[in-house]
């Protein structure tokens, strides 16, 4: 038995999970966000994001190794103060620090995509 959950546990750090985006663009896990056209359109926006806290609206969030995967990569940005997934609600909630230069919408939609998830919609606080 014990063998067998340590090779299911393996199996997950090695494959990633079937909710992540990245498994083959596979989005079956999480919640998953829909957007206005005008939501849509905003993340192709090219100015800085004027505020302090942003909350990303992700799918493919399914499982704790997501979560993992993308704040990893969302910590290695200068500008970034602070992470938070939240996999219930399929959200991300991203501290900037005010001294950086602020990350566009369509930075954080490229970075997001490259991490294997898909950013649906940003609202700022």
């Amino acid at each position: 038995m014990r063998m067998h959950v340590m090779v299911l546990a393996l199996s997950m750090v090695l494959g990633g999970c079937a909710g992540s985006g990245g498994a083959a663009g596979v989005e079956e896990e999480g919640v998953v966000h829909q957007a206005t056209a005008d939501e849509s359109a905003r993340l192709k926006d090219t100015k800085p994001i004027q505020a302090t806290e942003v909350v990303l609206f992700v799918n493919g969030l399914g499982c704790p190794l997501c979560a993992t995967n993308i704040d990893k990569v969302l910590e290695r940005e200068d500008y970034t103060r602070s992470v938070a997934v939240d996999l219930g609600m399929g959200t991300v909630t991203l501290g900037l620090k005010p001294e950086e230069t602020a990350p566009s919408p369509k930075d954080l939609y490229e970075l997001v995509h490259d991490s294997g998830f898909t950013l649906v919609k940003i609202s700022t606080r």
